[in-house]
């Protein structure tokens, strides 16, 4: 992902789907939310993090002009979505303020949400964007990613109940992994995209949302950025 667009959503598909009837865990531990997959849960044959490296492959291969990241309204929540895991892609404004969308799910469809994300991708074209000597390329992106300020406070709620300690899902690549950004997202998103298959790493927070009962939901991200700037994001959910 761009440096300025990591910092936009701080502040502010080779990969095969799996049945939805694949078994999951249902230990919660202590102190669980049962909304949620536990956070080292391994759901629908990936662990959280995997899901969360899937999520970053799918926002990447979508054109421009129905990416659901620049989507201000929802029209496009339902591109390329396939297997048991639907991505909630974040919406593109660093502005603060209260930002919407309107989304239809299936009811057999567990939720990721991608509240916040710090990819980063390789090569990029500045020479000196590399690691160092004896230092590998997945230790190079991650310590990359965690130089980009990052949000003051987070809160999540469903149905107007909160998600505890909020910030504490996150997840980073446990691996490298690859992507093929689409070349529209170039000028706009990442000047790093090649159009061919790139290394990469994700870091960021993530909520894997069991699936939701049929009806209206609504789901409310808010951060507060270093400065104070508060950005919110609601969901207004149909579970058909």
């Amino acid at each position: 992902m761009s440096k300025a667009m990591c910092a936009l959503l701080a502040a502010c598909c080779t990969v095969a789907a799996v049945s939805a009837a694949e078994p999951v865990s249902n230990h919660w531990g202590q102190g669980g939310d049962p909304r949620l997959f536990q956070k080292d849960a391994f759901a629908y044959g990936k662990s959280i993090s995997g899901w969360a490296d899937r999520s970053v492959q799918w926002m990447y291969a979508q054109p421009f002009d129905h990416n659901p990241f620049f989507d201000a309204t929802g029209a496009n929540c339902a591109v390329d979505q396939h297997g048991p895991v639907w991505f909630l892609a974040p919406i593109a404004s660093m502005a603060p303020g209260n930002y919407t969308r309107a989304c239809t799910i299936p009811h057999d469809k567990a939720i990721l949400l991608m509240a916040m994300d710090l990819s980063d991708t390789y090569p990029c074209p500045d020479p000196n964007f590399k690691p160092q000597p004896g230092q590998s390329l997945y230790d190079f992106l991650v310590a990359d990613s965690k130089t980009y300020p990052t949000a003051a406070a987070l809160t999540i709620k469903l149905d107007g109940r909160p998600v505890r300690d909020a910030l504490s899902y996150r997840y980073i690549s446990e691996n490298l992994f690859s992507l093929k950004g689409d070349l529209s997202l170039q000028a706009p998103f990442d000047p790093c995209i090649t159009g061919d298959w790139q290394p990469a790493v994700s870091n960021g927070v993530f909520f894997l949302f069991r699936p939701l009962s049929r009806g209206q939901h609504v789901l409310v991200r808010s951060s507060t950025g270093p400065t104070g700037n508060v950005n919110t994001f609601t969901y207004y959910l149909t579970i058909e």
